[in-house]
């Protein structure tokens, strides 16, 4: 015994039982055991009562379950450094938000699902987009949670003084954008590395019927004069409509521009109406509430139709967890419509549910400036659409390959059929890489 030290007998134990079955077939005293706990990862919301109503729920269900609980949020950009440290150490949460294709990239670290989600699915009358959420065999490693839709946020007032209505296609942006940004009230889309950079952008491309890959996923068909053509326009805009300023935005900034009384339009989530309403910004030079004259309409069209990428979010349990069982169960608890009604409310609509159950939800009935909302998910796609999103589609995204190359060639910097090569160049090397 006197070789044996603390440590060896601490991992001799642990070998032998984990957890508090563990400690009771052992017969360990109840004072020598840990209570467990279930650790959840996740964005820092941009509503802060969507994750207040998260952290009651984690609460609630740890009171039910007898067990810890811990909720830790990281800034949205910084999240993805946070999961690969996690997977590069097979240790840290139990249950963790995902978004664009990392269901697919971590497929081998995250538990399957399709039990789960066929339930939700039949509960719920199916999927808004039921590709949204799978790995390389087709199953499920997220839970499709919510998605976040960005449609056209816009000065109404502003519009009514340059005599025109709300834009409905893009070539109505173009118009109207050159108009405002002449009274010195630009359009504000990020040309930068950013997350909505790389949404908007994609909404365009696919818009003129660009896309990185065909159905299967596989096939690259970037290099098409669609998104040549795609670029051009989003030259046009830069030129027309934009200032300098966009090509440093983060995700912030577009919403700082509207509600600060500079910008006249921009493509966002419902966060800056909220922002505004919630500190009572004012026209400047006014006493009149911005919030009063911004509204919301859907995406708008273009040669090959409406299109619009969101910021799509699934959440999953992380296979090395040794509290799989019990993420499982909050899950199901959380998933419960009583439970999803919840978030819903507390996100201010602006977690918008993939089941169809929650489309027509009174919430959107509640406030004008929402009445887009339910009709979104049939203009909404995942990153990597038409194909299911990929290993290469997140690596893609995460490289800002799209924005990088639209910025060169909307400064100048490059022609339009360079940037659209050089682009398909870099996403063949990450889908041979990736594949």
């Amino acid at each position: 015994m006197s070789t044996l030290t603390r440590r060896s007998l601490l991992r001799s134990s642990a070998a032998t039982a984990t957890g508090l079955a563990g400690i009771l077939l052992a017969k360990t005293s109840p004072v020598m055991a840990q209570k467990q706990t279930l650790k959840l990862l996740t964005f820092s919301h941009f509503v802060p009562t969507s994750d207040e109503e998260l952290q009651r729920q984690l609460e609630e269900f740890g009171k039910q379950a007898g067990v810890e609980v811990r909720m830790d949020r990281v800034a949205h950009l910084q999240l993805p450094a946070v999961k690969a440290s996690e997977v590069q150490a097979q240790k840290g949460h139990d249950i963790v938000s995902l978004t664009v294709a990392e269901p697919y990239l971590y497929a081998k670290n995250l538990v399957q699902l399709d039990d789960l989600v066929e339930q939700l699915k039949k509960e719920g009358g199916g999927l808004i987009d039921d590709k949204f959420g799978k790995g390389p065999e087709s199953d499920y490693r997220g839970v499709p949670w919510h998605f976040i839709s960005l449609p056209i946020a816009l000065r109404t007032d502003l519009i009514a003084e340059i005599g025109e209505d709300m834009p409905d296609t893009w070539e109505d942006m173009h118009r109207i954008g050159k108009k405002l940004k002449a009274k010195g009230h630009p359009l504000g889309i990020q040309l930068s590395h950013s997350y909505d950079s790389n949404a908007i952008l994609r909404g365009i491309l696919w818009s003129w019927g660009s896309k990185v890959t065909e159905e299967d996923g596989t096939t690259i068909a970037y290099n098409s004069k669609e998104t040549v053509e795609a670029y051009k326009f989003i030259k046009a805009l830069y030129d027309d409509c934009m200032e300098e300023e966009v090509l440093a935005w983060d995700d912030r900034n577009n919403n700082v521009c509207l509600n600060s009384g500079k910008c006249g339009m921009i493509l966002n989530p419902i966060s800056a109406y909220n922002s505004a309403r919630k500190d009572n910004a004012l026209i400047p030079g006014t006493n009149q509430p911005i919030h009063q004259v911004i509204d919301h309409i859907i995406p708008p069209k273009g040669p090959a139709g409406r299109h619009m990428c969101g910021g799509y979010n699934a959440i999953g349990i992380w296979e090395f967890s040794e509290a799989k069982d019990l993420a499982k169960e909050f899950l199901a608890f959380h998933f419960q419509k009583a439970q999803q009604e919840k978030m819903l409310t507390a996100s201010l609509g602006y977690n918008q549910p993939f089941l169809p159950a929650f489309t027509m939800h009174p919430i959107y009935a509640s406030n004008p400036k929402f009445y887009f909302a339910p009709y979104m998910g049939q203009y909404t796609h995942a990153p990597g659409w038409p194909g299911v999103p990929t290993a290469a589609t997140q690596i893609i995204w995460d490289q800002y390959v799209i924005p990088d190359t639209a910025a060169a060639h909307a400064t100048g910097k490059m022609g339009a059929e360079e940037a659209v090569q050089k682009a398909e160049a870099q996403i063949k090397r990450l889908y041979r890489r990736h594949a």
